[in-house]
């Protein structure tokens, strides 16, 4: 009995890990950069659910895309080489 959940503990840590390396692999090295577009959609959304506060969409904008920027050129920063 205790061979038997050694075992299925084993495998599913083992599943577990591949998963975490998959994720990383594959999905971590993609950006997901929101488009103006999309931003207008998500904005309006959020406007006829009564959850934005008085702002005004252009200044909504210009704040969230630099936030953007700003995250990706630090995520760019993560993975260059260092010279050591």
């Amino acid at each position: 009995m205790v061979v038997l959940v050694m075992i299925v503990a084993g495998v599913a840590i083992l599943g577990i890990a591949i998963g975490i390396a998959w994720l990383v692999l594959v999905r971590g090295s993609r950006v997901t950069a929101i488009t103006k577009e999309d931003f207008d959609h998500e904005y309006d959304e959020l406007g006829t659910d009564g959850k934005l506060v008085d702002r005004e969409r252009d200044d909504a904008w210009r704040d969230f895309h630099a936030w953007q920027l700003m995250n990706e050129k630090e995520r760019l920063s993560w993975e260059e080489p260092t010279d050591e």
